[in-house]
């Protein structure tokens, strides 16, 4: 895990000298297929309850937050995600599966995508596990990113990514697991 980036750079750095990477047919057609869902369950969503429900992907926020939230989204119809909103999800989630392309072709294993998880009643599911680990992907733009490349993330996290990725390895039963930024 220690060297997942590295490898990644290390894999794709041929391009750049005008060189082929090596990337089979078969991961070719997995990640035309991942993305072909990505595509068709952003343009198809579906229903949720309004019925407020902890889940791993909120756990981490600050519980007066969550309470807002939920007040405010139950009480003025105008909390719907906004077009520009709309795009940045779809962007997230065709990020994330090149992301685990990248993953792949650099020799790294990858299991468990979107594995359902529950810890004391909370769900959730994991992105993904590399190399025996749990792996929570994220995008960010450039000032977010700071955030995990300085380290900063523990002493300012409104989205709980910690709180998420503990409450997946504790399901887990893994402690060196991470966050995949991009």
């Amino acid at each position: 895990m220690n060297d997942l980036i590295k490898d990644i750079y290390e894999t794709i750095e041929p391009l750049s000298n005008g060189e082929a990477i090596d990337i089979s047919e078969y991961q070719i057609e997995v990640f035309g297929k991942a993305m072909e869902a990505a595509l068709r369950s952003w343009a198809n969503p579906t229903h949720r309850d309004s019925n407020f429900n902890i889940r791993m992907s909120n756990v981490g926020k600050p519980v007066r937050r969550l309470w807002f939230d939920n007040k405010y989204k139950n009480t003025h119809s105008d909390s719907k995600p906004s077009a520009h909103t709309q795009i940045k999800f779809l962007y997230g989630h065709m990020l994330e599966e090149l992301v685990k392309l990248f993953v792949i072709i650099s020799g790294h294993d990858l299991t468990g995508q979107q594995k359902e998880v529950v810890v004391d009643g909370v769900s959730g599911h994991i992105d993904c596990i590399i190399d025996d680990e749990v792996v929570d992907i994220k995008t960010a733009s450039g000032f977010a990113f700071n955030k995990f490349k300085n380290g900063t993330l523990r002493d300012d996290d409104p989205f709980g990514y910690l709180g998420q990725l503990a409450g997946y390895e504790e399901s887990e039963g893994t402690n060196k697991g991470g966050l995949l930024v991009i």
